[in-house]
């Protein structure tokens, strides 16, 4: 399978467990489905680092900025970053469902950190974390 279909299957793919979070978070299989894909995502960003240490491909390494653009110029680096964003994205909302279940926090205000998170990650986790503190009337988390 090419780089190209791996991208365009786990890019489309990634939308199950997102839509199970958003739509259903108390049925008991939307959580284990979301982290089993977080799981698969993770595996195979393992998978094409390992590709692409392997190749013995040079030019790319994480300490300058030039040797990261070389780097990602790689399919197989390309998607361990692309990979890792979907999974550890993935992951948080998943802890947001959960955090949010524990803190009796209605789900309807979960949402939009939800799908904040899936499309731009950090930005989501922080709106969820103000809807928590205005919900407990304090920043606290742990």
């Amino acid at each position: 399978m090419t780089a190209d279909a791996f991208y365009g299957y786990a890019s489309v793919l990634i939308f199950i467990p997102w839509l199970l979070l958003i739509f259903a978070p108390r049925w008991r299989y939307s959580e284990p489905i979301a982290f089993g894909s977080a799981l698969l995502l993770s595996l195979a960003a393992a998978w094409f680092t390992f590709s692409y240490l392997t190749n013995g491909e040079e030019g790319g390494n994480l300490l300058s900025l030039e040797g990261l653009k070389n780097l990602f110029r790689s399919p197989a680096m390309l998607l361990t970053g692309w990979f890792n964003y979907l999974s550890f994205c993935l992951l948080v909302g998943i802890w947001q469902v959960h955090d949010a279940r524990q803190e009796k926090i209605a789900h309807v205000a979960v949402v939009p950190g939800l799908i904040l998170t899936m499309l731009a990650g950090p930005a989501g986790l922080l709106v969820y974390l103000l809807v928590r503190a205005v919900r407990k009337g304090k920043w606290e988390v742990g």
